[in-house]
């Protein structure tokens, strides 16, 4: 009777997932975050479903993020070259403010700093920028430029030194807050990992205070964790494990991270998986994977007693 029941029990769920999969028309996608993603085009999910709310002729970049409820920042690719317009897409129309011009977006938080509410972004994989809206208007604080062999990428706010000021992740190293926002920012390295263009070009998230880095670009990759010392100025411990082939999403689920790459979606630190033989650019709540031209089921659920 109890391997009859187990036998149903995995029939459902594979029943479940073939529903759960389905394609996305002519889209490619390159990032995603929150309750969207896109690529030519936005995405607004709810579940599996989804529905279109805005669009660009050249697509986006892979960076952006979602500020306040459901707004949108993304940087709108140009017909040549790299640097794009920085837009704001508010809800519920989601029609294109302009930002800034002469924008290459790689990394996008929302954050608070100094009662100023706005976001940090990458730009060009060397600088970092605080975007911030008064009184309808939107302003730009350059925060920090980091000039290495490396494309510097993934982004992160976190408490480094316990001061009660968020300060900043960003590829090799953390940018430490001042005590006022018109006072400059220091930056201390957490690793040399910058040999190569692509070494530094992380998905950066905090973890238990550690920092866990995946590297973007790699195949393989592994997962790596920097601890810092009693002195966090000074490098980092590093610790890793596992292989990833070309990391591009993170998400955190009780006492697991899950990591989707070119191969699918991977739990750590138990090495379950779903999702497998599919690209991964995208965790969405609820247990969505999404990649180009497809969306996948990653987190059964179990069936309740």
């Amino acid at each position: 009777m109890r391997l009859i029941f187990l036998t149903l029990w995995v029939v459902i769920l594979s029943a479940q997932d073939l529903v759960w999969q389905r394609d996305l028309p002519g889209e490619v996608l390159t990032g995603g975050t929150g309750r969207f993603t896109w690529g030519r085009r936005v995405l607004r999910w709810s579940g599996a479903e989804y529905r279109e709310v805005a669009r660009a002729t050249h697509g986006f970049d892979g960076g952006g993020c979602v500020f306040g409820k459901d707004d949108l920042i993304l940087a709108e690719r140009p017909a040549t070259g790299t640097l794009g317009r920085l837009v704001h897409l508010p809800a519920p129309a989601y029609k294109a403010v302009v930002i800034d011009t002469d924008v290459e977006l790689h990394d996008c938080v929302p954050t608070t700093l100094f009662g100023r509410s706005g976001f940090l972004m990458v730009h060009r994989f060397t600088q970092v920028r605080f975007y911030w809206l008064t009184a309808g208007r939107w302003q730009m604080q350059e925060i920090y430029s980091i000039y290495t062999a490396s494309r510097q990428g993934g982004l992160a706010v976190f408490d480094v030194d316990r001061d009660g000021r968020p300060d900043i992740f960003c590829g090799n190293y953390w940018v430490r807050s001042p005590e006022r926002f018109d006072l400059p920012w220091h930056i201390f390295a957490i690793n040399l990992l910058h040999a190569e263009p692509e070494d530094a070009n992380f998905i950066l998230a905090p973890w238990q205070r550690e920092l866990v880095a995946l590297q973007r670009e790699r195949a393989p990759a592994p997962l790596r964790r920097f601890t810092p010392q009693s002195d966090p100025q000074q490098l980092w411990t590093e610790a890793s494990t596992g292989a990833y082939q070309r990391p591009a999403a993170i998400a955190s689920q009780g006492a697991e991270l899950w990591i989707g790459d070119a191969t699918g979606v991977t739990a750590w630190p138990s090495g379950r998986r779903w999702a497998t033989g599919h690209t991964v650019i995208a965790l969405l709540p609820g247990g969505i994977a999404v990649g180009p031209n497809r969306v996948t089921r990653w987190r059964p659920q179990p069936l309740r007693k």
